[in-house]
This record gives structure tokens, sequence and C-alpha cells, in this order.
């Protein structure tokens, strides 16, 4: 009975582990998930030097904290939008992971109200106009876009993009504080796409 009892036991310990391996900090409490920006254990690139680096954006807010994880990949002399990131199609907003968006409060994504938790962001680009998908799945890999993901989908959001007078050669995403509110500008190539996030209820789209 004692080996069945360490058998059983070990067998807990090793689906626990394996579980997490798998599913990353979305076992977290979401306040302590505000940690480090973690790679998918489960991709063999997590384990080599990876060309787009993942990276971390601390998103100020008036009350509670938000956090943005992404992957930040490079032109490297090929045309960005509408060619590497084809119009009108799916784009998981980086490289690698999905973009993972994580909250210990609630806010106003671009008029769309979230409660406290985990997000994954993806995206369809146009050339002038935008569809911002939200969506609770955050396990999967950035180019999974099957019907298990977006049967997850919190909303989409119809977003204006904004021509740059100076190219940027990574993608990069930045926080920008605007009174109670903050910005949130993806930048990359000639192309500026921002979302406003605001304190719960102080949407102006409310």
């Amino acid at each position: 009975m004692q080996r069945w009892g360490r058998w059983i036991a070990g067998s807990v310990v090793v689906v626990a582990v394996g579980t997490f391996v798998v599913t990353g900090i979305s076992l977290l409490p979401t306040s302590l998930a505000l940690g480090p920006c973690l790679p998918d254990l489960t991709s063999p690139t997590t384990y080599q030097q990876r060309v787009s680096p993942l990276s971390t954006v601390e998103i100020p807010m008036a009350a509670g904290a938000a956090r943005l994880c992404y992957g930040r990949p490079s032109a490297r002399g090929r045309e960005v939008y509408g060619a590497l990131v084809p119009y009108g199609e799916f784009w998981r907003l980086g490289a690698n992971e999905p973009a993972r968006l994580y909250l210990d409060g609630r806010l106003d994504l671009a008029g769309l109200p979230l409660e406290p938790g985990r997000y994954g962001l993806y995206a369809v680009p146009g050339p002038s106009r935008w569809t911002l998908h939200v969506t609770r799945s955050i396990t999967h890999w950035g180019n999974d876009f099957s019907d298990g993901v977006q049967a997850a989908d919190v909303a989409a959001i119809v977003l204006e993009s904004t021509p740059l007078t100076m190219p940027v050669e990574t993608l990069t995403m930045h926080a920008e504080r605007s009174g109670d509110s903050t910005l949130l500008h993806i930048d990359w190539a000639t192309t500026r796409i921002t979302l406003p996030l605001a304190p719960a209820g102080d949407s102006p789209h409310d």
C-alpha cells in the first residue's frame, strides 16, 4: 500500500508540474501573474536564442496594474504590412507566443470593459483600419487561430491606423499616460495603432 501511495503521490506531482509547464502562468493568481513575462515552455524556440525576443510593457493605470507580453520581430529589409503581415488575415501581434495582457483590476480597452484576468490579443490588419480581437485563450501558440481560440473571444474592436513619419525597424509597443487614462501604441514600419485604456466606467465610449 505504501508503494501505491508513493506512486499515486508521485503521479499527482508529475501531472501538476506538467500542467504548469504546458499552461505557464495561466494557473497563477492574476496578481502573481503580473511578474516577469514567461515564454511558452512547450515550444522548442524557448530553449534557443530567439530572433524575436519576448518583451514586457508596464502599463501605468490610475487604479490597478497591467502588463503586456509580446514577441518583437524586426523588418530586416522586408516590407511589413501587406506582405510579411498580410492584410485581411489574422496576426498574433508579434512573434512566437500570442500577445498577452494581464490585468489585476477592471479597465476599459478602447471602450471594451474587461474584468481582472488574462487575455490574448490578435488582429486583422488593413491598409487604414484594423480589427483587434481580445480572447480568453492565452495558452495557444501565437499563430493558432483555430475555432477554439476564436470561440474564446471576448470581443473584436475596430481601430484606425495612423501613419508614422519615420519607420520603426522592430515592433514596439509602449504606453503613454494621458490624464487618468493610458494610450498603448503599437508601432512597426510606418504604421501606428493606438489602444486607449481607461479606468472602468471612464471610457469616452460609454
